[in-house]
């Protein structure tokens, strides 16, 4: 009777914890869906060497963006959005070749590709 006790005790004690995890990752997805990109005139922007991140749990993204002469030339990751690193360089591979943050989203990763949005824009933000 005892070791039932205790195990229902954890059982309940691991289930508390999972429900918490969980009303928290979907108050940073939620956080993360309505974020705004702002648009940002690339022309304008600065020299250098930039770097950005966007802390949203594990939608959390790092890089670094060069530009040279009002065109960003490279963003680099330095840090993946965990399980999403393909879905992160499709994102930094249309805002090269758009020279633009107003790119689409990736159909089912919408989280995923507004988080790695909001690190370049972090960074290019440096760069006005």
């Amino acid at each position: 009777m005892q070791m039932l006790r205790y195990v229902l005790w954890v059982l309940g004690a691991v289930g508390l914890i999972m429900a918490v995890m969980l009303i928290r990752e979907f108050g940073i997805l939620g956080t993360v869906k309505k974020a705004s990109i702002e648009p940002l005139d690339f022309t304008s922007l600065k020299d250098g060497e930039y770097a950005g991140e966007y802390v949203a749990g594990r939608h959390s993204s790092k890089v670094k963006a060069r530009v040279e002469s009002g065109r960003v030339t490279g963003i680099d990751i330095v840090q993946e959005i965990s399980y999403a690193g393909e879905v992160q360089r499709h994102v930094v591979n249309k805002v090269m070749e758009t020279q633009s943050l107003e790119v689409d989203t990736v159909s089912g990763a919408t989280v995923t590709t507004r988080a790695a949005l909001k690190a370049i824009e972090n960074a290019l933000s440096a760069a006005k």
